[in-house]
């Protein structure tokens, strides 16, 4: 019989052998990313001038409009407007850190299809933007911070302020690439602007008090006031509190930002810094204090605190000196000396030139509800020093910068990933 020849066995797949990763060409791609990136930025010189001038224009007008003290002649401690003065820098930074970007990918997608076909890496180039944009709006919020500051005399708060505007502006930033790559022209980005801006003026905790806004946007408040037949017994009281801030407000990063920012100002100013460390090693070192040594520096730290407390001088820069001796003795460095601080007495006090009393009501508010005796455990309330999650207790300043940092991070990773769907349905 004849045999019918065997059917050829199929063509084995061809397996490509992954290219060892070239840190040179990488850093390189990387590199020409980044320059090409700032040129861009810097090749509009019209666009330059507005995007640097504008920060201290509206610094300057802000802070000019809000410079006002009950007393009528100004200063720091009686001057009214303070928190709205931070929370309308954190709004400026947004706003610039939206606006310089929301068109960015836009203008690039030409470029960006080109070199997707020569495999020219997509995170390169988010990163590209992201530090790009990010040198500009460090500027901005140099010159605001700088500005602003100045003319309403809020002191030794530069760096603090700036690495919180700064989040907030990187916030905008990441907003506004990731409005460019779901748009597909300026016009209609510049349009989306206000819708991502106006609920974060809304929403931000001042304009509108959280205590005083509708509390039907929070979706547990709700369920438990429809499921509870008396809302206003005692077991509500102590459950609820109005400074709680509503669950929707909780997707807000300007919640986040001015909240840091108002407690920054009331705990992390040069006095109220050195009299809660001070406080601090008292209790530490009260219950343990059974030494000669133990018991004279806690003498020591009870004497420093009573200084600051009444501290005097007869300019800013001499209780900015006074200031400065007490940390050797805070830190255990060196012994209390009292004659050195005998000078230590003028018209001007240490809380006048950095305790508004506005941003201390705020915080204290905030203290007292949140360890209201009648309640049987502490809520998270705006303004609130600890914030407790899943049975964990964090820090405020821990916890909101992580929640600003993961935020970003996760709207770059959503811009990354519709990048890359694009332009891989656009290749296809």
């Amino acid at each position: 019989m004849r045999q019918e020849p065997a059917a050829p066995l199929p063509v084995a797949p061809v397996q490509r052998k992954r290219l060892p990763l070239r840190w040179h060409d990488e850093w390189t791609q990387f590199r020409t990313l980044l320059r090409r990136s700032f040129i861009s930025k810097l090749r509009n010189r019209a666009n330059l001038v507005i995007t640097i001038g504008v920060s201290p224009i509206l610094a300057l007008l802000i802070a000019t409009i809000l410079r006002y003290s009950e007393n009528g002649t100004y200063d720091f401690a009686s001057a009214y407007h303070i928190p709205t003065f931070l929370f309308l820098g954190l709004i400026v930074a947004m706003f610039l850190g939206l606006t310089n970007s929301a068109d960015d990918i836009i203008r690039d997608r030409p470029v960006l299809q080109r070199e997707r076909n020569i495999k020219v890496r997509l995170s390169y180039y988010v990163i590209s933007k992201m530090l790009t944009l990010g040198v500009f709006a460090l500027v901005q919020c140099i010159l605001f911070v700088l500005i602003g500051n100045s003319l309403l005399q809020i002191r030794g708060m530069f760096w603090i302020d700036l690495g919180i505007m700064f989040m907030t502006a990187m916030s905008g930033v990441a907003l506004g690439l990731l409005i460019s790559s779901l748009v597909a022209d300026p016009k209609t980005a510049a349009n989306i602007v206000p819708l991502i801006l106006i609920p974060q003026i809304i929403m931000g905790g001042a304009l509108i008090k959280y205590e005083d806004m509708n509390r039907n946007l929070t979706l547990l408040y709700s369920l438990s006031h429809w499921l509870t037949e008396h809302p206003d017994t005692d077991k509500t009281i102590k459950s609820e509190s109005k400074l709680q801030v509503p669950f929707v407000c909780q997707f807000i990063a300007m919640r986040w930002s001015y909240e840091e920012m108002i407690v920054a100002q009331a705990r992390l100013n040069p006095l109220t810094r050195r009299q809660d460390r001070a406080n601090d090693e008292i209790q530490q070192l009260a219950p343990k204090a059974n030494t000669p040594e133990q018991r004279a520096r806690l003498n020591d730290l009870k004497d420093v605190l009573a200084l600051l407390s009444g501290l005097e001088g007869r300019s800013a820069k001499e209780i900015d000196h006074y200031l400065k001796l007490v940390d050797p003795v805070i830190a255990g460095k060196q012994k209390f000396d009292a004659s050195v601080f005998k000078d230590a007495k003028g018209p001007i006090t240490a809380e006048q030139l950095y305790v508004n009393q506005k941003v201390s009501d705020l915080l204290s508010k905030a203290e007292m509800e949140q360890n209201d005796y009648r309640r049987d455990k502490k809520p998270n309330v705006f303004f609130g020093p600890q914030k407790r999650y899943f049975g964990f207790k964090f820090g405020m300043f821990t916890f909101d910068t992580s929640v600003l940092v993961a935020s970003m991070l996760g709207l770059l990773v959503l811009l990354h990933w519709i990048l890359r769907k694009q332009l891989e349905v656009r290749r296809s």
